[in-house]
């Protein structure tokens, strides 16, 4: 029997790298990977496309296919691809309506046509407020010891009176900073302030269903960590900023199992997960096996801001700017060189065009 590296996939999808797991490495079914996610917002709908290959290989993505917006059965828009497997409609040329029931259909240059279920797009549901704190986590270190880190933790707080018992959620976050290069770097003392995602922010798959608590708040969900390493992060002005997503119940069983399988704890010897279905298919073959789900989500943004003396009135900053961090700048002994005082490019954080919010 064929197996597929499933769990891989799969935890692709839910943290965005690979973890090493045992399996028959030359046994492998191909697989289309859709990740999409159809949105009321105002940014760009993006549909990822790639194709599994093998054990401990990325998936290869996907070029040159048709993807079709379908709103309520008619024709709404046609994803453009603008760099390799990922395809987008832009914020301008898209105006989504709340009730409206979307699906995709991908039509790839091999003749494979497929389609996802259609969703509604439900009423998206606020969030009341967003809290910050430091904490400690376990962390797993390369040598495979557990270790106590301190982190910046992010809570949700969310109203649920007035909503029903039908009410399924799911939470995404960003975490983002300015740093300001220093004044000594050139003879005119220019400044040039820079804008930094954190791409290293815990990425757990946090999902609630209402269906059977009745709750009527939601106090402090925890939505996702980062590490409170490196402190320069924290210098200026650091942006928290959590999606709050209602999603179908079908979705929310689909993010239920991928969890479950993903956080299963085993030996070698113990057999692959199970392959979770998510709502695409082939049209042309029903019975071929599609990774992934097509999220159709109402849903609110809320941000919080944090500056320096937000952090230390709960964590003793250990460093500062101007003495430890760019001190080499004004010989200070024992200063060891960042570039990044000088230059924005010479941080390990992608650089990103400031924020319209900020």
């Amino acid at each position: 029997m064929r197996q597929t590296p499933y769990l891989v996939i799969m935890i692709v999808l839910l943290t965005g790298c690979l973890q090493e797991l045992p399996f028959n490495t030359t046994l492998v079914e191909q697989n289309l990977v859709v990740d999409a996610l159809i949105h009321n917002l105002n940014e760009n709908l993006v549909v990822k496309l790639s194709r599994t290959l093998a054990y401990g290989v990325p998936p290869q993505p996907v070029s040159a296919a048709k993807i079709t917006l379908y709103e309520d059965n008619v024709v709404k828009n046609l994803f453009l691809e603008t760099v390799e497997g990922r395809y987008e409609i832009a914020a301008g040329d898209f105006e989504s309506k709340l009730g409206a029931a979307y699906y995709l259909k991908i039509e790839l240059n091999n003749g494979g046509t497929y389609q996802s279920d259609p969703e509604i797009l439900l009423s998206p549901l606020k969030a009341d407020s967003l809290d910050w704190k430091a904490g400690l986590k376990n962390e797993i270190s390369r040598d495979g010891n557990i270790r106590k880190v301190i982190v910046g933790i992010i809570s949700v707080h969310t109203d649920l009176a007035n909503s029903s018992k039908d009410l399924f959620l799911k939470w995404d976050w960003r975490s983002d900073f300015q740093f300001t290069t220093m004044p000594d770097c050139t003879p005119f003392k220019t400044t040039t302030t820079c804008y930094f995602n954190n791409s290293r922010i815990s990425k757990e798959l946090k999902i609630y269903s209402n269906k059977d608590e009745g709750q009527q708040r939601l106090n402090g969900v925890e939505v996702g960590y980062e590490s409170i390493e490196p402190e320069y992060q924290y210098y200026e002005i650091h942006y928290y900023s959590v999606v709050q997503q209602r999603i179908s119940e079908k979705a929310y069983e689909y993010f239920k199992n991928l969890r479950n399988v993903s956080e299963q704890n085993g030996t070698i010897f113990d057999p692959i997960p199970a392959y979770v279905q998510g709502n695409i298919y082939n049209v042309k073959n029903k019975n071929e096996r599609v990774l992934g789900y097509v999220l159709v989500a109402g849903s609110d943004i809320i941000r919080k801001k944090i500056n320096a003396a937000d952090v230390k009135a709960q964590y003793p900053l250990s460093s500062t700017k101007d003495l430890d961090l760019c001190g080499w700048l004004k010989g200070a002994v024992g200063a060891i060189y960042f570039g990044g005082c000088c230059y924005c490019y010479e941080f390990d954080e992608p650089v990103i065009l400031k924020p319209d919010w900020w």
